[in-house]
């Protein structure tokens, strides 16, 4: 079933939205950003739930004057905080309830050397205040631009660059020289985020 709805982009403008074509785009992106917040993958399921709901609902909202992913992520985040102010829980996240990290074409070695520093990586955000993790989340491993960042925070980009520089900055002094951050350091400083 298709479902399209409309939205207003200014008076007597309309701009029409497939929601099924959004789903099949965006719903890997909300999993995995709701999947580094959550623990659990039914909780990740009922929030990714709830914010296509929310998405469903708020559509007419939708004016166009941000990618629809960045729109989309923004409703996510609201959505993993308000699930928090409700049961009151730490932040906690997992990535491999999310992602389905072993690879048929990686060796037992590999496969538990990723896993490895995957779990240093979140041990280490977890340490991180709640918008320094979601920043390094959001540019360094989704990959989101710093423009697109910015407008799910409702930030400038300069800010969105002092919080990741920053974020980084905390990140190096836990996680050292592993080559899992080494690498994000060279990503951040070919995108001008320094981390001198």
């Amino acid at each position: 079933m298709r479902m399209k709805f409309n939205g207003g982009r200014g008076e007597g403008s309309m701009v029409e939205h497939d929601f099924d074509e959004w789903y099949r785009l965006y719903h890997r992106d909300v999993f995995a950003y709701i999947g580094y917040q959550v623990r659990s993958r039914q909780d990740v399921e009922d929030i990714a739930q709830e914010v296509f709901v929310r998405v469903l609902v708020g559509a007419d909202r939708f004016q166009g004057l941000a990618a629809p992913k960045t729109w989309i992520l923004a409703i996510a985040r609201r959505a993993v905080a308000d699930w928090y102010r409700k049961k009151r829980f730490k932040n906690l996240f997992s990535l491999s309830e999310v992602h389905d990290i072993a690879s048929d074409e990686l060796s037992l070695y590999e496969r538990a050397e990723r896993s490895a520093k995957e779990d240093a990586l979140r041990d280490a955000l977890l340490k991180l205040k709640k918008d320094d993790r979601d920043v390094v989340v959001l540019r360094m491993i989704h990959e989101f631009s710093t423009e697109e960042t910015a407008a799910i925070f409702g930030w400038t980009s300069a800010k969105t660059r002092t919080k990741l520089h920053r974020a980084l900055k905390k990140l190096q002094e836990m996680l050292g020289g592993d080559p899992l951050f080494e690498q994000m350091a060279r990503k951040a400083a070919e995108e001008g985020v320094s981390m001198q």
